[in-house]
C-alpha cells in the first residue's frame, strides 16, 4: 500500500501548478492506533474542494460516518467506510480519477495553522496528509458535517 499510495500522490504532485495556498501536501505522520467508534465525523452529503479557480486536483470525501481510528500529538485520524476520491484535471476536464483509503484529520488544538486535513494510509503506524483543509472547512461544522464529541 505505501508505495501504491506515494505513487498516485507524486503523480497528482507533479503535475500540480504553484497555487498561493496550495492545498496539496504530502506529510508523513506517525500515529497510534485505536478504535473508538464513540468518536465519529458525519459528512453529510459529501465534500469536494478543489486547489484552485482553475483546478488542477480535486478531492471529494463521501457521505458517512468517518470513525475515529488513530492519533498523534496534534491530530484525531477519522476513517471513511468509503474511499475518498482524488481527480487530476487538465483543460478542465478529469483526466485521472483515483479511490484512495482515507479519511478526515482534525486538529486537537483550537487555534491552528492546519485545523484539518484529508489523509491516506501510508503504512501501518503512519498516515499521509494529502490535502490542507483550512477554515473554510470548520466553518463548515454543523452544516455540511458534525463531530460526536467536545
Amino acid at each position: 500500500m505505501k508505495n501504491s499510495a506515494l505513487l498516485t500522490i507524486l503523480l497528482f504532485s507533479m503535475v500540480s501548478v504553484s497555487y498561493g495556498a496550495n492545498p496539496l501536501t504530502q506529510e508523513s505522520r506517525e500515529v497510534n492506533l485505536i478504535n473508538d467508534p464513540s468518536k465519529t465525523v458525519n459528512v453529510f452529503e459529501g465534500m469536494v474542494w478543489y486547489n484552485s479557480r482553475r483546478p488542477t486536483h480535486g478531492l471529494k470525501m463521501p457521505p458517512g460516518t468517518y470513525i475515529l481510528e488513530a492519533e498523534d500529538e496534534n491530530y484525531l485520524y477519522f476513517r471513511s467506510t468509503v474511499p475518498l476520491e482524488m481527480r487530476l484535471f487538465k483543460n478542465g476536464k478529469a483526466v485521472d480519477d483515483r479511490k484512495l483509503p482515507g479519511g478526515i484529520m482534525l486538529n486537537k488544538k483550537w487555534l491552528s495553522r492546519i485545523p484539518a486535513a484529508c489523509y491516506i494510509d501510508e503504512t501501518e503506524s503512519s498516515k499521509l496528509m494529502i490535502w490542507k483543509l483550512g477554515k473554510s472547512f470548520m466553518r463548515r461544522e454543523d452544516k455540511d458535517w458534525m463531530k460526536s464529541f467536545q
